[in-house]
């Protein structure tokens, strides 16, 4: 597409209109384009020039490009007319796809020799014995030979299609174990290399594998590890979910002491984390331990394992002050078949207590708008249909386009890239360095987790000014996957790539982005990477960025040390202000107190 300089949307709008009515359909596209590419003004404007560059196409002879319009404009009929090649039997499977005609659109993408999505279109349409025959085609596939999580997402698909055939098939049985025990090894893989998102997306499997299965020890892996994770990434209110959703899950299947002891969890997690639920969490795990005696007793269970849940009510009870139920307790210790000095020595205590009150009903709950069901993301599809686009924008934009799910914004700029390479290739020119760099400047434009696997298939380009293209595209991309390519850009031979890097981390300030900025600060050998790093952590405003320019303020020296008490300086959490004070009481050293105390006075 050629270039000029833009000048207003009124004055291209009018040009444009007039070379239409002038019949010269070459320059009206240009223009066009041009207004297709101010992605912010709103919807009927944008389609009315939207529905006429689909005509201007047309005239053109440009059928696909016009296909590509009317699948933005949800104009189904005339895209598929548009796209009639066999070139676009995949981009005729999408349009079928998003009709919900998701029979046709997996017997389209067979054809299309994309078996992925072949299969995930026969899940929707709940045809199990084609999505069954379908994944367990995929399971010799050469292409995942190597690669360990997409094999054990295969066999978690297949395991989990053969299921519902015979529950009792031996061969899904296999195949889910298999599943389980490549998912443990890549989580651990990940976790070694700093990727705790991806970690973290294995142990969501071995979550649905638990509810699936009904085994709770499944669900209890992959519950308690998806815990730990959150808890490592310092997520304090998605810790707090999880205990949420693990204990209702733990009380419907009557594991009543896993349930006592998560509420227990979870009061000590909401202590360390500096919530205030701990209270009403301890109350809970008293009454739960109370219900998992009472269960005991009915099950006709040891003494001494009644006797312990007994106590471990006592204790929960005592820690919130409810002293009624502390006597409850020791009533019900009383009457157990125990020798008959424990018994006197219990009914002394139940005295003891006798007119005490005092419960934890006032103390504020976990609130009910956070006490959502996790509507599981279908990881176990959604990272094998990335897998088999492989990076490709074309494939990755012309999924978005004219999906409903994405913003507006989004998917026109989805539309943006789908013509831009329709350019390139018009001029042969898809693999061109000029083509590439433009692409990925407009994948980052997308603000979507989609692009990152175009932009890390562009980073391997050989050349540099594509490396440093699809780097500073990353600055728009506020996910933990993008410093991935951050760090290996740290390290790259090209001084203009590892400039690309410090742009982009100068970019990336959200609250989950604190784990890996913090890395790169730590490991960075570079003042500069160790500056952009700390600058970006001084923009998330949590305490836990606020506790570590404080370690920093404290323990370095020189420019660091600026770069911490000016970043503290603008940190806007009065949460920070006691660490800050508590620090100020300690410190030995006269110019960190000096420092402390300046922005104490200015807090």
């Amino acid at each position: 597409m050629a270039r000029r300089t833009f000048t207003s949307i009124e004055s291209t709008a009018s040009q444009a209109e007039s070379l239409v009515n002038q019949g010269r359909w070459a320059d009206a596209e240009r223009h066009y384009r041009e207004l297709v590419a101010q992605t912010h003004v709103i919807d009927y404007e944008y389609d009315d020039w939207l529905r006429r560059l689909a005509e201007i196409y047309r005239q053109l002879g440009r059928l696909r490009e016009a296909g590509f319009v009317y699948l933005y404009l949800h104009y189904f009929d005339l895209a598929k007319a548009q796209l009639a090649a066999e070139e676009d039997l995949a981009l005729r499977a999408r349009i079928l796809e998003i009709e919900k005609r998701h029979g046709e659109a997996a017997a389209l993408y067979a054809q299309a020799r994309l078996p992925v999505h072949a299969a995930v279109s026969y899940e929707r349409a709940k045809l199990w014995p084609e999505a069954a025959a379908a994944w367990e085609a995929l399971v010799e596939h050469p292409g995942l030979r190597d690669r360990e999580y997409e094999q054990a997402l295969v066999a978690f698909d297949y395991g989990m299609a053969a299921v519902r055939l015979d529950a009792a098939s031996t061969a899904a049985r296999k195949a889910l174990i298999d599943s389980q025990r490549r998912l443990e090894q890549v989580a651990d893989d990940f976790e070694t290399r700093g990727e705790l998102e991806r970690a973290f997306d294995c142990f969501q499997i071995l979550l649905k594998l638990g509810k699936d299965s009904g085994q709770f020890e499944n669900l209890a892996e992959g519950y308690v590890n998806c815990i730990r994770v959150l808890r490592e990434d310092g997520l304090k209110f998605y810790v707090l979910q999880y205990y949420e959703d693990f204990i209702k899950l733990a009380l419907e299947r009557g594991e009543l002491q896993a349930a006592a002891t998560l509420y227990q969890e979870a009061a000590e997690y909401a202590v360390r984390a500096s919530l205030p639920y701990d209270r009403r969490y301890q109350a809970r795990a008293a009454e739960t331990w109370m219900r998992c005696g009472a269960k005991y007793v009915e099950d006709g269970a040891p003494v001494e394992v009644i006797e312990n849940a007994y106590l471990a009510a006592a204790g929960q009870y005592s820690a919130v002050g409810d002293y009624a139920g502390v006597r409850g307790v020791f009533e019900r210790l009383a009457e157990l078949e125990l020798p008959e000095r424990q018994k006197k020595r219990f009914a002394a205590i139940a005295r003891r207590y006798a007119g005490a009150g005092g419960d934890a009903t006032d103390a504020p709950a976990f609130p009910d708008y956070l006490k959502q069901q996790h509507a599981y993301a279908d990881i176990w599809f959604v990272d094998l249909l990335e897998w088999e686009l492989a990076g490709d924008p074309f494939a990755v934009a012309a999924s978005i386009v004219g999906d409903l799910r994405y913003p507006n914004g989004i998917r026109r700029r989805a539309l943006v890239v789908l013509l831009t390479l329709g350019d390139a290739r018009r001029r042969d020119a898809l693999g061109d360095v000029e083509t590439l760099v433009d692409v990925a400047e407009l994948l980052g434009e997308l603000q979507s987790y989609a692009a990152l696997a175009p932009l890390e298939k562009l980073f391997a380009h050989a050349d540099a000014q594509v490396r440093r293209a699809a780097v500073r595209a990353l600055r728009f991309l506020y996910f933990k996957r993008s410093f991935v390519i951050v760090r290996k850009a740290l390290e790259d031979p090209e001084p203009t790539v590892r400039e690309a890097a410090l742009v982009a981390i100068s970019g990336l300030h959200f609250p989950h982005a604190f784990n890996p900025l913090s890395r790169i600060f730590r490991e960075a050998r570079d003042a500069r990477v160790q500056t952009a790093a700390l600058e970006s952590i001084g923009k998330i405003q949590t305490v836990e960025a606020g506790e570590m320019l404080v370690s920093v303020l404290r323990q370095e020296e020189g420019p660091l040390r600026d770069v911490a008490r000016n970043a503290l300086a603008q940190l806007d959490n009065a949460d920070v202000l006691p660490i800050l004070r508590q620090h100020h009481e300690i410190e030995t050293n006269a110019k960190v107190r000096e420092a402390l105390g300046e922005l104490l006075r200015r807090g």
